[in-house]
């Protein structure tokens, strides 16, 4: 969509799915949308400009402060410009069609992509205090001895919404992780040829497979009484 002079395309998923990622961005700047950032609600944000050939990369940073000039400094060195950065932790890159990728062994990539995702399933970790507390609070509210009125069970609905988010969210994380390994299990291999990896992955179906098994997890926890905490 376009709005303001602006287009806004959903991201795939930047941790998943670099590699379809960058495809887009390629896409893009060739029909001449020049990417600016992704958004916080994970929108990829381009804004017109001249049409140019180039193609994209996007990497995680695991390091401190003090190794980011450094980490900088050798992508420009290989060739690759740094056009947007997310999170401070994923940094996006753009390069002349031939230049060579950043990582040159499986075993490379393979560390990038541990650390990665270790550090996402520690970032929601965090999330489940914050969920719990915020499903108890809403339980109890259920026993108050009190008028129920349609804003009482409103807050109470947004509390169990936002608890049970917060809760399984970490949950996701994991089951998108194993997901990738057992799907795209030779996703190392391509460490060097990211743009045929993309024509191996397939988004939509990926999303209703992981819909499925969502689905089947969260009637097994209900079943269970696991839900109601």
């Amino acid at each position: 969509m376009i709005i303001n002079g602006k287009k806004y395309i959903f991201s795939r998923g930047v941790a998943f799915y670099p590699e379809k990622e960058m495809e887009i961005l390629k896409e893009q700047a060739q029909q001449g949308w020049e990417f600016r950032k992704m958004n916080v609600l994970g929108f990829l944000t381009f804004t017109k400009a001249a049409p140019e050939n180039k193609k994209f990369s996007v990497d995680f940073f695991s390091g401190s402060k003090d190794d980011l000039e450094e980490y900088l400094s050798l992508y420009k060195e290989a060739g690759w410009e740094s056009i947007a950065t997310y999170k401070k932790k994923y940094f996006y890159f753009k390069a002349d069609p031939y230049t060579p990728t950043i990582y040159s062994d499986e075993e490379s990539y393979g560390v990038r992509m541990y650390k990665e995702w270790i550090w996402m399933f520690w970032q929601h970790l965090l999330s489940i205090p914050i969920g719990l507390l915020l499903f108890w609070v809403a339980v109890q509210m259920g026993k108050w001895k009190m008028v129920h009125t349609v804003w009482f069970i409103s807050i109470r609905m947004l509390l169990m919404f936002f608890g049970t988010f917060f809760t399984v969210m970490p949950l996701s994380v994991i089951l998108n992780v194993v997901f990738s390994l057992i799907i795209y299990k030779d996703r190392r291999k391509f460490y060097n040829r990211p743009e045929q990896f993309a024509k191996k992955q397939k988004f939509r179906r990926d999303m209703i497979v992981l819909m499925i098994i969502g689905a089947i997890i969260g009637a097994l926890m209900s079943y269970t009484g696991l839900a109601d905490f």
